[in-house]
């Protein structure tokens, strides 16, 4: 002791200072220690006393860790107290998941005696694996005073797996208990005796396992499903007999009634993949026998990987019913085989096309469009073609945008070829419908890019939509102040789409700049658009303005003038007639027949003897539209009007109009060899407007004088094409001697195919008198030959029209070309060959007919017959 106090007294003072701090701090760490394990336990007696009171606070001042750490204090106080601090505290989730990784055996006596409700499942599956759990377990169970003691196991799970052989194996002396739990209103003990009984060989087992398909919980037919034996006998079977196909038939009925009707998916998957698994050579699909619902379960769980399936939901899709369609499209999209169907389209493969036009737009009408995604980077033209028709009325707004740009940037030779025609127009029709703004602009570019492709810019200015005028308007202003524009109709009627207030500007800003700004042609054009708009405000601009106009424009422009109010229209009228301007009233008396009012033919009447020669034109003209035959009558010393021009619009107006009377004094004058040539022109100018059928017989009798005015007349005559003067035309062919025959045929030619398709109705009437030279006509233009090459077509409606009208002509040459169409692949087409065959009754076509009895389609073949022994009855007559 000694020597320790020397060795203190040794040390230097501020180490002594140290140490005692040291040691004092010490000391009073572990004061502090004392009373706080003090206060600790004072606290949990406290709550012991007043749970509710003193839970809050507890909680409060100490994590739950440290009351996990404390589990021995609570316990011992719960003993003392008689409380349970660990339910009380909410420790029992804590003690389980501890004792599910350390498997402590104090804490499972905890588990059992505090909070059995919340651990005993797990106990139980750490029993199925531990003899010592086990007992344990049979102890708690054996000391519980539970009716159903094993209900409270699986009442503290949640609907946890385990294994149910090795429960069995440890309940076994329980399982009339465990039956009886099949019947327990809470899914949870139902669940785990169903698990149990599912390795049990006990008929009872057997019969609650099967009674468990119709169960109410899910979770547990799902169970049954899966696990019980494929060999399982139903309930009721001969169980002294060998496992039979009728008892495997027996569960295969379970689970397919279970795929079909159960309104659960989990339950439905389970039974498909068990069907699979154990009956796939039995499973079978008869969509006519099964409902909507039924339908839908089944396309729920149809597979990705299954051809059959894909066939199923294929034909799904081309149904009707929008419900199913949706599922199907659904599925067929999530397996790639929309995509498929939309890349492996292609032109030259029509019939394919169609199927999947047909089936792409079905999905698009149930909002299924993820195959256009791939749209931006396709250039198959037959996808792009389907594009283009499906996404006029359906599918994203993008996907318009992608399309526009795949068409628009294509060469301009492939825009302009026939067969992409239809691509072209159906892209300008889906912006015009539904583009956004992106396709809009996209547009916009196009119609400048094509400014100077007549044939595709018609088709683009129509498409042009009225929400887009913030694109299209500085575009649309472009052409209508360039006076080269080819297509000054289009343009208007697409200006008249566009907002009235920007369309207004730009053509008031023309028409009154006049001609130091702007050309003759673009005034006019700027005139007619304004006129269209029809608005009062622009009434006298318009009638000022109307001499702008040659005197056949002012014409047809006037029945815009028609909607204006009466007053004020013939107040204006009235004014302009009265002005000192030739130009002005001529323009306005051209101009009045159009609006359909009578007031101012007197003032017409007398203009007819103005001194202005483009007054007393107009008036001729405005008695024409007026169809004053009387007054138009008395015209025809008009014919020596002083002025050429003037007989000359006379000679065209009294051809248009005039009686044959008239018609008649015209011929005089035509084969006058002393009038002048503009009078000539102008009455086979007229003569080729009039819709009389006499006009066909002087403009004949004049080409068959073989004079200089011959050609004038074959050109005339080609530009009548409406049925009466092609009939009449058509009987002159027939008299007809050689030269005046040829001359005839250049006139059909020149007629072109607005005429053919006027000589082709003709002969479905089926004139005898006219139908042999009708034909004879229709070859001579190479019509019969055009239409022998359309049966080459690859669209079968042309082959088809074709062939009918081949079938009508019964010629020599149409026969040639039926034949090409004997063997064509639409039954359509074919029986159109055969209505010619029988038609023509040569040996050649007996032939094919009798060829044409082995076709494979029962339409023909039946129709084959019908015409053959036709054939035959009139060969014996």
């Amino acid at each position: 002791m000694e020597q320790l106090m020397e060795v203190v007294y040794s040390l230097p003072l501020y180490v002594l200072i140290a140490a005692a701090l040291i040691i004092a701090a010490l000391v009073f760490l572990i004061i502090i220690l004392f009373i706080s394990k003090r206060r600790f336990r004072k606290s949990l007696e406290a709550l012991a006393a007043e749970p509710d009171l003193k839970k809050m606070e507890i909680l409060k001042h100490y994590r739950k860790e440290k009351l996990l750490k404390k589990s021995a204090l609570l316990v011992d106080i719960s003993k003392r107290k008689n409380v349970n601090l660990p339910e009380i505290l909410d420790l029992g989730e804590d003690w389980v998941t501890r004792y599910g990784n350390s498997h402590n055996s104090k804490l499972l006596g905890w588990i059992l005696e505090y909070i059995p409700d919340r651990g005993l499942f797990t106990v139980f599956q750490r029993a199925l694996n531990h003899q010592k759990v086990a007992q344990k377990l049979e102890q708690f169970l054996d000391r519980s005073s539970d009716f159903l003691k094993l209900r409270r196991i699986a009442l503290s799970g949640k609907g946890e797996p385990f294994d149910g052989a090795k429960a069995l194996k440890l309940f076994k002396d329980r399982l009339d208990e465990i039956r009886e739990m099949t019947g327990d209103p809470e899914w949870a003990s139902r669940f785990f005796a169903i698990h149990i009984l599912l390795h049990d060989d006990d008929e009872r087992s057997a019969r609650a396992v099967w009674e468990s398909f119709e169960d109410p919980h899910s979770l547990i037919r799902s169970t049954v499903i899966r696990e019980i034996p494929g060999d399982a006998r139903p309930f009721g079977s001969d169980d002294t007999t060998e496992f039979s196909d009728t008892d495997q038939s027996s569960l295969y009925a379970v689970l397919f009634n279970l795929l079909l009707n159960d309104p659960v998916f989990e339950v439905r998957q389970e039974a498909k993949k068990r069907i699979m698994e154990d009956f796939a050579t039995s499973y079978s699909l008869d969509l006519a026998s099964m409902n909507n619902e039924q339908v839908l379960h089944v396309i729920q769980l149809l597979s990705p990987e299954s051809p059959e399936d894909q066939d199923l939901a294929l034909q799904i899709l081309s149904g009707d019913d929008l419900e199913l369609r949706q599922g199907a499209a659904s599925y067929l999209q999530e397996c790639a085989v929309l995509d498929r169907l939309f890349k492996e389209s292609y032109m030259n493969d029509s019939e394919q096309l169609e199927r999947n036009y047909s089936l792409l737009k079905n999905s698009l009408e149930v909002n299924v469009s993820g195959f256009l995604g791939g749209l931006q980077s396709n250039n198959n033209r037959g996808s792009l073609l389907l594009a283009s028709r499906l996404l006029k009325t359906a599918g994203p707004q993008d996907s318009i945008t992608h399309l526009a740009d795949r068409v628009f940037t294509q060469d301009i030779e492939k825009k302009e070829d026939s067969e992409l025609n239809e691509l072209y127009t159906n892209t300008l029709e889906c912006v015009r419908l539904r583009g956004n703004d992106t396709a809009l602009v996209l547009l916009g570019r196009e119609v400048l890019d094509i400014r100077n492709r007549v044939i595709l810019l018609k088709d683009t200015l129509v498409a042009l939509p009225p929400r887009g005028a913030y694109i299209f308007m500085p575009v649309l202003e472009e052409f209508l102040k360039d006076p080269d524009f080819p297509l000054k109709d289009e343009l208007r009627t697409t200006l008249q789409t566009m907002p009235e207030a920007e369309v207004q500007t730009v053509a008031m800003e023309i028409i009154r700049k006049g001609r130091d700004s702007y050309s003759h042609a673009v005034r006019i054009q700027a005139l007619k658009v304004l006129g269209a708009m029809k608005k009062e405000s622009c009434l006298q601009i318009i009638l000022e303005n109307l001499p702008i106009l040659p005197l056949e424009e002012a014409r047809e422009f006037a029945g815009m003038l028609s909607s204006y109010a009466e007053n004020l229209f013939n107040e204006r009228v009235k004014s302009i007639l009265e002005s000192v301007d030739a130009q002005s009233r001529a323009a306005i008396i051209v101009s009045l027949p159009a609006t359909g009012k009578k007031t101012f033919l007197k003032e017409i009447r007398a203009a007819l003897d103005d001194a202005n020669p483009v007054v007393r034109i107009a008036s001729i003209w405005a008695l024409v539209e007026y169809k004053e035959i009387k007054e138009l009558a008395r015209c025809t010393s008009m014919l020596r009007d002083p002025v050429p021009e003037v007989r000359k619009e006379v000679a065209r107006a009294l051809g248009t109009s005039g009686t044959q009377a008239v018609l008649k004094d015209m011929e005089a004058v035509l084969n006058d060899k002393n009038e002048v040539s503009a009078v000539i022109y102008g009455i086979i100018d007229g003569l080729g407007a009039s819709e009389s059928a006499a006009s066909v017989d002087i403009l004949g009798r004049k080409i068959a004088n073989e004079d200089e005015y011959k050609m004038d007349c074959i050109r005339s005559l080609s530009r009548k094409k409406d049925k009466k003067s092609i009939s009449a035309a058509i009987e002159l062919f027939k008299d007809a001697g050689p030269q005046l025959r040829e001359d005839l045929s250049t006139v059909f030619k020149m007629m072109g195919y607005e005429g053919e398709k006027t000589m082709v109705e003709l002969l479905k009437e089926d004139i005898p008198s006219l139908q042999k030279y009708i034909a004879e006509v229709l070859e001579s233009t190479g019509f019969v030959e055009n239409h022998i090459r359309k049966l080459k077509h690859r669209d079968s409606a042309v082959r088809q029209e074709s062939a009918a009208f081949l079938a009508a002509i019964r010629t020599k040459a149409a026969f040639r070309g039926i034949v090409l169409a004997a063997r064509d692949p639409n039954p359509d087409v074919r029986i159109e060959v055969t209505k010619a065959l029988e038609v023509l009754n040569t040996d050649e076509g007996k032939e094919i007919l009798k060829a044409l009895e082995e076709d494979p389609d029962k339409s023909v073949r039946k129709y084959t017959f019908w015409a053959l022994e036709r054939v035959r009855t009139k060969s014996l007559v």
